[in-house]
């Protein structure tokens, strides 16, 4: 468990001082609850909310200074709400890392908005009980900043042309999952070449996760290449 934390601390880009808070953050209740421990996330959780909230209401507060307090709040409900959180939660792979029990683990937890975005929110309480309220908040903006920045940019046509060049072939996108109501549909694609897995994205249009897994496609072929 320790080297399996390590990676994702290493993946975060935050080395915890006190490691009990990390592995409190991913504790599913389930999983505290058939392991006999005392805390799970939930109390994490509901801190971490709160410092998620106050952050995003300051870094709006500071980049729209125009913008009436209506509308900051229409804004700031699209960055704190549970489809965006999961999408962040998923760009780190926490899921990967939270402790659930076998029955949570067999009924698909790891892939509930739910549980996933939680573990998102104490993770946010973790690094602020242990590294403070600025490493929190740099985090925090480190999540924003990814999310305006895929928005902007356009790896797909990029990818697309590294592999054109490469293979004269395109890449093929397939949607792994689909999920939520038609109105606030939440989309899991996976791109490949040649059946090989490069990239995998998260987002609430095709579109969104497409270029998601493309930039995660593009960092695998720089790694490679």
């Amino acid at each position: 468990m320790a080297t399996e934390l390590k990676k994702f601390e290493e993946h975060i880009g935050v080395s915890f001082k006190n490691k009990a808070l990390l592995k409190q953050a991913l504790t599913h209740s389930s999983y505290a609850y058939v392991r006999g421990l005392k805390e799970d996330n939930e109390r994490l959780e509901f801190l971490g909310d709160s410092i998620l909230d106050m952050v995003v209401s300051d870094y709006l507060f500071e980049r729209y200074p125009d913008l009436n307090e209506g509308k900051l709040s229409k804004m700031k409900s699209g960055l704190v709400n549970r489809n965006t959180l999961f999408i962040w939660a998923k760009r780190i792979g926490i899921q990967d890392f939270i402790m659930l029990s076998r029955e949570e683990e067999s009924a698909g937890g790891r892939d509930k908005n739910s549980i996933v975005a939680n573990a998102f929110e104490a993770l946010i309480a973790a690094i602020y009980r242990d590294q403070g309220l600025i490493t929190a908040k740099y985090f925090i903006l480190g999540q924003i900043s990814q999310q305006e920045e895929l928005e902007r940019a356009d790896y797909k046509s990029l990818f697309q042309e590294i592999i054109q060049k490469k293979y004269k072939i395109l890449p093929e996108y397939n949607v792994k999952t689909e999920s939520g109501p038609d109105h606030k549909k939440l989309f899991e694609i996976e791109v490949k070449v040649r059946n090989r897995i490069y990239g995998k994205g998260v987002g609430m249009s095709k579109k969104n996760a497409e270029q998601q897994a493309a930039r995660e496609a593009l960092a695998k072929i720089k790694a490679i290449y």
